[in-house]
C-alpha cells in the first residue's frame, strides 16, 4: 500500500505562474465574449430583415427563418450573461471558480431553440392545410443574401471555440451553421412555390423547424455533458503526462484524473519519486509539476500528491 509523503494544493504551485497565466484566462475570456457580441448584433439585424420581408412578402419559410434568428438573438443574449459570470474568479462560496455557467447558460440557448422550433413547426403544418399565395421574388435574393454572414459567423466561431475551448461560443458556431443551412432551405422553398409547388413554402419552414429543434436538442446534451464533469480529451491527458514524466524528479505516475468546467480543465495526479528523497525535496518536485502544467493551456487547478517509487534505486545491481 503506497503513503503519501506530501500533499500539495494548486494554489501556492500556481502562484509562480499567475501573472502570464492570468493574461491568458482574460484573452481567452475577452475573445469568447466578443464573439458573442458579434453574434449578437448579426442575429438581431438578419431577425428584423427577415421577419419584415418575410410577413411584407409573405414567404412562410422566411418567417420561419426570421423566428430561427429570434431565438438566436436570446441564445446570444444567454451566452454573453454565462461567460461573464463564467469569467469570474474564484470566491469563499465557489473554489473552483464558475466556469460551469456557460453549460447553462448553453441549456438556455436550447430551450430558445426548441421553443422556436415548436412554434414554427406549427404555423408550417397550417400553412400545408391551406397553401396561400406564392411569395414575392425578392423574398428569394434576402433569404440567399441571409445565408452569407450567418456562414461566415459560423466558420470563425468555430476558430474562436477551438483556441479557447469554450462550449458555449461552439453552441454559437452550431446554430449559425443551423441558421445558414436553413436560409439555403427557405429559399428552396420560395423557389418551389414559383414553379408549381404552392406547399413548397410551408414545406421548407416545417424542414427548418426540425433542424432548430434538432440544433437544440444536440445543444443540450453537450450542456449535459459539461455539468457531469467529463474528463479532458485523450490528447489532453497525453500533454499532461508528458510535462509530468519529464519534470525532473518524477520516475512515474501513479494516478491521472482530470476535470472539465467550461473551457479549463483541472487535474488531480498522484506521482511518484526517489522514496529517499526528504519531504522539502518532495515538495519541491511537486512545485516543479505544478508549475509546468500551470503553462498548460486551459490548466487551471493542478493538486498533486507525492508518492514514494515503488523500486527502491538503491537495491539496484
Amino acid at each position: 500500500m503506497r503513503a503519501g509523503v506530501s500533499r500539495h494544493e494548486s494554489q501556492s504551485g500556481l502562484n509562480q505562474a499567475e501573472v502570464p497565466f492570468s493574461v491568458r484566462e482574460l484573452s481567452h475570456d475577452r475573445e469568447n465574449r466578443m464573439a458573442a457580441r458579434t453574434n449578437l448584433i448579426f442575429n438581431v439585424l438578419l431577425m428584423v430583415a427577415k421577419l419584415m420581408v418575410g410577413i411584407v412578402g409573405h414567404s412562410e419559410a422566411l418567417i420561419a427563418d426570421g423566428l430561427h434568428s429570434g431565438a438566436d438573438v436570446f441564445s446570444s443574449v444567454a451566452v454573453i450573461v454565462g461567460l461573464t459570470v463564467a469569467g469570474k474568479p474564484p470566491d469563499a462560496g465557489h473554489h473552483y471558480g464558475h466556469a460551469k455557467a456557460e453549460a447553462i447558460s448553453q441549456k438556455v440557448v436550447s430551450v430558445c431553440l426548441l421553443l422556436a422550433g415548436l412554434e414554427v413547426a406549427n404555423s408550417a403544418i397550417a400553412g400545408l392545410r391551406r397553401p396561400g399565395p406564392a411569395p414575392s421574388w425578392w423574398t428569394l435574393w434576402v433569404a440567399l443574401a441571409a445565408m452569407v454572414p450567418k456562414a461566415v459567423m459560423a466558420v470563425q466561431q468555430q476558430r474562436v471555440s477551438r483556441r479557447t475551448g469554450s462550449h458555449g461560443v461552439l453552441a454559437g458556431a452550431v446554430d449559425n451553421a443551423m441558421d445558414a443551412l436553413s436560409s439555403f432551405i427557405a429559399s428552396l422553398g420560395i423557389l418551389a412555390s414559383h414553379v408549381g409547388l404552392p406547399a413548397g413554402d410551408s414545406a421548407a419552414a416545417l424542414v427548418v423547424a426540425l433542424l432548430v429543434m434538432w440544433g437544440g436538442v444536440e445543444v443540450f446534451r453537450t450542456a449535459a455533458l459539461d455539468l457531469m464533469d467529463p474528463a479532458a480529451d485523450a490528447a489532453t491527458e497525453a500533454k499532461i503526462r508528458a510535462l509530468v514524466t519529464h519534470t525532473p524528479g518524477v520516475q512515474g505516475i501513479s494516478s491521472l484524473r482530470t476535470r472539465l468546467a467550461g473551457a479549463l480543465v483541472f487535474v488531480d495526479l498522484e506521482i511518484e519519486v526517489d522514496r529517499h528523497l526528504s519531504l522539502l525535496e518532495a515538495h519541491a518536485i511537486a512545485h516543479r509539476v505544478e508549475d509546468a502544467l500551470a503553462r498548460e493551456e486551459r490548466v487551471t487547478g493542478v493538486t498533486v500528491h507525492v508518492n514514494p517509487s515503488r523500486e527502491d534505486p538503491a537495491r539496484k545491481p
